[in-house]
């Protein structure tokens, strides 16, 4: 029998978890095999997406290959995207995921991967991947007593770390005081500026998430997000959303529709500020794309911690972003991701 490819369905659900475990090698009690996680990753109700959300390679009706469907559209879905989260081949099929790649390939317009392990960023180029940009990756501590009591590094650095992170922690001499007339206040999804997400591609500087897509976020079984609007004296201007996981605020993206100098480094400003009033939030950490958004989180107070590459596949042709296009933590599976004990880093 030849092997087939099949959209899952919550049906599924048991087999889909044996195969995970298996092929990443890791306990049943691993946070991203809990079935609720699951469930909402693969099969929730998500109104900004039609089609299904995971695929399976079976050969002989044994599955051989999985890949979760992370979408991102642009042009109201006329160009359809995604990156494959929880891509795994059997340990006995490893060319079966390579197979699921390009099957996968040939059904959307681009598929793009931010990061990876080693492997993964080896394997990539040789399938047609190119480097389209580089993640930033920003952070700083709120609560270093806290943080260090829970950190996941038990040695002799954590006296030193626990001094550097309130140092850190302190505004800088050269960290641009944020202008009066900035507020932040949380927002329901329904409360978004229709204008963030009704951008072409060619305007877009972020992904296009309408309101469906932080209904779906809000109900995240991993950790409560929350989302909250951007003003300033002439209105409203964005919107960013956060959540708090193991001592971590995690700012799920950033949205503005007038996304200049003084606007990115307002609105990371507002996420720190929210941040400190999160209960358990220790750490706060965002992410972008190199240029203005890097350089107004520096100037917001986070510390630049280090770059990932952003591969895309793009053999159709259809996707054309400007060169500012922002790939945040909300573009791939990283925001919501449980390692199963603190990950802090700083």
């Amino acid at each position: 029998m030849r092997s087939a490819l099949r959209p899952t369905t919550i049906d599924d659900l048991g087999k889909v978890r044996q195969f995970l475990r298996q092929a990443f090698r890791v306990s049943p009690n691993a946070p991203f095999l809990d079935p609720s996680v699951m469930t909402w990753k693969y099969w929730d109700r998500r109104d900004d997406c039609e089609g299904p959300r995971a695929y399976v390679l079976e050969h002989d009706g044994v599955i051989v290959a999985h890949a979760g469907i992370y979408p991102l559209t642009f042009d109201g879905g006329e160009v359809r995207g995604i990156q494959m989260i929880d891509w795994a081949a059997a340990n006995e099929s490893p060319g079966a995921g390579v197979v699921l790649l390009q099957k996968l390939g040939a059904m959307f317009d681009f598929i793009y991967s931010i990061g990876g392990s080693d492997m993964t960023c080896k394997i990539l180029p040789a399938f047609g991947f190119v480097e389209y940009a580089r993640q930033w990756k920003g952070a700083r501590p709120l609560r270093p007593l806290r943080q260090i009591l829970q950190h996941q590094n038990r040695n002799w650095k954590l006296a030193p770390r626990l001094i550097r992170n309130f140092l850190w922690r302190l505004p800088k001499a050269s960290e641009r005081r944020l202008d009066e007339g900035w507020k932040a206040e949380e927002i329901v999804p329904s409360g978004i500026p229709a204008k963030l997400f009704s951008q072409s591609m060619a305007e877009a500087r972020c992904s296009p998430r309408p309101p469906a897509f932080f209904d779906y976020l809000l109900r995240c079984p991993v950790t409560q997000f929350r989302l909250h609007g951007i003003q300033d004296n002439r209105g409203p201007r964005g919107c960013f959303a956060m959540g708090v996981l193991r001592g971590q605020a995690r700012v799920a993206g950033v949205w503005l529709h007038d996304p200049d100098p003084e606007a990115w480094q307002a609105a990371f400003s507002l996420a720190q500020q929210t941040a400190r009033g999160l209960e358990g939030a220790c750490e706060i950490v965002a992410a972008g794309t190199e240029g203005a958004s890097e350089q107004a989180a520096a100037r917001s107070g986070l510390r630049i911690m280090g770059y990932t590459p952003v591969y895309l596949l793009n053999k159709k042709r259809k996707l054309a972003l400007p060169p500012d296009f922002q790939f945040q933590f909300a573009d791939n599976d990283e925001f919501f991701l449980d390692v199963g004990q603190a990950s802090y880093w700083t």
